[in-house]
């Protein structure tokens, strides 16, 4: 699955998600969770009535096969985030329950 179609798979799921919050919670609950990168929708305003845009963690991968989720900066306090997938030495991959 390519990067812009996980993208938007991430992006709807969020959308589902955000009424439904405790299925996600559970599901991120079971990999490590300095390990999961996230897709968020970021707003100009607490009642999150206008998106001011979207944006997603990126795995990487060091020296040794040390790997981190490295985080975007989101210009607003105010944003939903969602599991996206889970980074790995073999590179991101969605889990089987997601």
């Amino acid at each position: 699955m390519n990067r812009m179609k996980r993208f938007a798979v991430a992006i709807a799921a969020g959308l589902a998600t955000t009424v439904a919050v405790g299925p996600a919670v559970a599901l991120v609950q079971s990999y490590d969770p300095s390990l999961i990168a996230y897709s968020y929708v970021y707003y100009a305003d607490a009642e999150k009535t206008e998106v001011l845009g979207y944006a997603w963690d990126n795995c990487v991968s060091g020296i040794g096969g040390h790997v981190w989720v490295q985080k975007p900066y989101i210009p607003t306090p105010y944003y939903d985030e969602t599991p996206a997938y889970v980074c790995s030495g073999m590179g991101p991959w969605l889990p089987p329950d997601w």
